[in-house]
């Protein structure tokens, strides 16, 4: 399993947001996960990536410990909550920050995934002029441009419209079969029933199938 995430609880002033989370990802699959707000996929998503420290349990990625505030094992493409753009900074200033920490940028690939998702055009403009269906695409386009082995995205879809919610699911089906793990939280499971290769269920911090 390439990710593996064994008995996870994560209680936070005393209110148990994750409840014994058993669960595992292989390569190449899309899974969803669907949940109220509040329900706990957030902060599975959170957990994944080692941004807080689990009460007990644990994350592995390709068979490696995810360790609280430490370097991952793994390159991963993240949207969790409100992207953190620089507002005075271009859209393109952005994407080459962001890559540059991993002396990651492919000029062809972000070429490519601006255009897919009409935000080519607006590449120089200061992201603070951005609407939030363009900061969302942004967004996408950086949890995509350097080939990440796993994509984790937290309600990616939020702000796009009909034309870019089906760019997106493109790029998702893209990405899988080029053998990345990809999951996706959402309130709802209208998108993810067309492209998930399993659905999960979150409440109050527990994960069925």
């Amino acid at each position: 399993m390439y990710v593996q995430v064994s008995n996870y609880s994560k209680v936070i002033r005393g209110k148990e947001i994750l409840r014994s989370v058993n669960v595992g990802f292989e390569r190449g699959a899309i899974y969803g996960i669907v949940g109220p707000n509040g329900s706990g996929k957030t902060m599975l998503l959170r957990a994944i990536c080692g941004f807080i420290r689990p009460t007990s349990g644990s994350v592995s990625i390709g068979g490696r410990p995810v360790v609280f505030n430490e370097k991952l094992p793994e390159k991963i493409g993240v949207i969790i909550e409100n992207p953190g753009f620089v507002g005075s900074e271009t859209g393109m200033q952005n994407l080459k920050y962001l890559a540059d920490i991993n002396r990651a940028f492919d000029s062809a690939e972000v070429t490519r995934l601006l255009k897919s998702f009409d935000l080519y055009d607006a590449r120089d403009q200061k992201v603070k002029s951005y609407s939030l269906g363009m900061r969302q695409k942004l967004a996408i386009v950086q949890a995509l441009m350097e080939h990440q082995n796993l994509i984790l995205l937290d309600e990616p879809t939020n702000g796009l419209d009909a034309r870019s919610v089906g760019v997106f699911l493109d790029q998702m089906r893209r990405q899988r079969d080029a053998g990345r793990t990809i999951v996706i939280a959402s309130h709802h499971d209208g998108e993810l029933t067309q492209i998930a290769d399993r659905l999960y269920a979150m409440a109050d911090g527990r994960l069925s199938s």
